[in-house]
């Protein structure tokens, strides 16, 4: 039965990436030339982009706003013709790992697989965030599985593949140290050195520019506006103010976030389970405080992390996770 059902979810987003290739945003578009620069020895870091004008994000012209461990699933899969089946397999390996964790895997993975939203994420509404996703599942199914140094290096290609998964290391390193271990955590930044460091050294500027400030300097837009497909939200602070007439202070932001992470790392008991849940809800509160502009695509990672925090037995014992 969850073979079937995760057979049925992988066809029917095969199906829509190949039968009906409609992209519904930019990012298809940037992954393929990403990839063709990249083959061709470009750095695409600071390259020029270019996209049907309709889906078109304003002045990302020279802007590939990704961490470079996204090429580890999207170049392969640029060599079958579309780099979209990269995200169709960041969605497998992330739902299998759920799977892996445990006697309770088998729900939340179908509910992850299946759920109509990341089935679109991974086909019409690109997210890029989807590698680091399968790699954040993998390390916690290695850590399930008692491999903490593999958990470490898929750790550290989450954090070499999108800035959002660094949202997770604090908790990463209170885990480690409740358990004695300073090895992973180390082994997660030595690994993300190793995914980055090479694509910084070759342009900096551009580097930093494309994947860190772009994102920070994005112009706020309200809680309801009007995108290229009709009426869209922003689910963040910084939209909630804006629709109100003014701007959320930079440093209000920050200090939210840095209550939010005190108040989870408060209390945390070290469990794997506790990692996952306490991950999940500082990342999606991050999400809500700090972007300007933030898309639904973001809260993929804590919607998986959710679904590990369940499979580890989440819901039994929620006061003390």
């Amino acid at each position: 039965m969850f073979l079937a059902a995760i057979c049925a979810g992988l066809a029917v987003r095969v199906a829509l990436v190949l039968v009906h290739p409609l992209h519904l945003t930019d990012v298809s578009y940037y992954d393929v030339q990403a990839v063709q620069y990249l083959l061709r020895g470009v750095d695409p870091y600071g390259a020029y982009y270019s996209a049907p004008s309709a889906l078109a994000t304003p002045g990302a012209a020279e802007v590939f706003a990704y961490l470079p461990g996204v090429f580890s699933f999207i170049a392969p899969a640029g060599a079958l013709g579309t780099t979209t089946l990269g995200m169709v397999a960041s969605d497998l390996v992330a739902a299998l790992s759920v799977r892996l964790l445990g006697p309770r895997g088998a729900l939340p993975s179908l509910a992850y697989f299946l759920f109509p939203p990341v089935v679109l994420f991974s086909t019409y509404f690109v997210n890029d965030s989807l590698p680091a996703i399968a790699f954040v599942a993998v390390a916690v199914a290695a850590e399930a599985k008692g491999r903490p140094n593999a958990s470490g290096v898929f750790w550290g290609l989450a954090f070499g593949s999108s800035v959002e998964a660094w949202l997770a290391f604090p908790f990463l390193a209170a885990f480690s140290i409740r358990r004695g271990r300073a090895f992973p955590p180390l082994l997660a930044v030595l690994t993300a050195a190793a995914v980055v460091l090479p694509f910084l050294a070759w342009s900096p500027a551009a580097f930093i520019q494309d994947t860190l400030l772009f994102q920070f300097q994005r112009s706020p837009v309200p809680f309801l506006y009007s995108g290229p497909f009709g009426l869209s939200l922003n689910p963040s602070l910084q939209g909630v103010f804006v629709s109100l007439g003014s701007a959320a202070p930079p440093a209000l932001r920050g200090l939210l976030v840095l209550v939010a992470l005190g108040a989870l790392l408060w209390r945390f008991d070290g469990s794997l389970r506790g990692l996952a849940l306490r991950s999940a809800c500082f990342s999606a509160l991050s999400l809500f405080l700090l972007p300007g502009v933030a898309f639904w695509s973001y809260f993929e990672l804590p919607l998986m992390l959710l679904a590990a925090w369940y499979a580890l037995g989440g819901g039994r014992r929620l006061a003390k996770a």
